[in-house]
């Protein structure tokens, strides 16, 4: 049995790493999966520090340690790039930029912090730079937001955006909202990027019941009869809640592509 732990979207809630290092524990040569969103928060904004602790987490056992891009990490690189690209500082980036910057000045707007940042993190940027959208070990695959099912290859062929961003478009069938799509592939996903409480839909045939709404953002998988799954594992870290909120850590068997442990708000 291979293992592997996951989890999304911390977003800066620096209480998630210690609960992880208790699941490590009990699991200790598993491969750890990050499926992205470090940054922006609803809670106390610890800037870059929770995205800079994972990083170090990646250099001390790189061999166990997979970090991928989420969108948000995606915005802040796009208004590094450019401060005319920057639709990120009205979702998280205006208080992220704050937060990361204010050990070296007082607040004087966006533009100043970013050139701040540009300034002096140039490693940590850098190493955003070159994070992986996906990641695939024997029947689990890994990706931020979603893959578009109705591609040929849906893997290998969506767009970067789509990876980044999808949400009910990965979860429905097209034309048929509300209707969970059926899963392609020989193995099962797992991603973030949306807190599973918004999750719901029904399924063709009515072969399970519909999923109904709950403030619980517990760990939710879609399947069809002899379909590989899709786990969706957001634990309602950055949707407005209660900042106490650790999200969910996830442990899959790469052999069989299935969920065997979890633990959840």
């Amino acid at each position: 049995m291979s293992i592997v732990i996951a989890l999304s979207d911390p977003h800066s809630q620096l209480a998630t790493l210690p609960r992880l290092r208790e699941v490590q524990l009990m699991y200790p040569e598993a491969v750890t999966v990050f499926l992205g969103d470090y940054i922006d928060c609803y809670g106390p904004n610890h800037g870059l520090t929770l995205l800079t602790q994972i990083r170090a987490m990646q250099a001390h056992d790189p061999a166990h340690t997979i970090v991928l891009l989420g969108n948000h990490e995606q915005g802040l690189l796009d208004y590094l790039a450019s401060p005319t690209q920057s639709a990120w500082l009205d979702y998280g980036g205006k208080e992220t930029l704050r937060a990361a910057t204010r050990d070296w000045t007082t607040d004087k707007g966006p533009q100043f912090a970013r050139q701040l940042l540009l300034n002096h993190q140039p490693e940590l940027i850098a190493w955003l730079r070159q994070l992986p959208l996906s990641y695939t070990l024997g029947k689990l695959s890994f990706v931020h937001a979603g893959l578009d099912l109705t591609l040929p290859h849906p893997l290998q062929d969506t767009s970067r955006h789509d990876q980044l961003w999808l949400d009910a478009k990965y979860w429905y069938v097209p034309a048929h909202w509300g209707l969970f799509a059926h899963n392609p592939l020989a193995f099962s996903v797992v991603t973030g990027h949306t807190p599973t409480a918004r999750i719901t839909g029904r399924y063709a045939g009515n072969v399970h019941p519909a999923k109904t709404e709950s403030e619980r953002n517990a760990i939710y998988a879609v399947q069809y009869p002899n379909e590989m799954p899709r786990y969706f594992i957001d634990g309602g870290v950055g949707s407005g809640q209660p900042h106490t909120k650790l999200g969910n850590i996830a442990v899959f068997d790469s052999e069989t592509g299935m969920l065997i442990d979890a633990y959840e708000d």
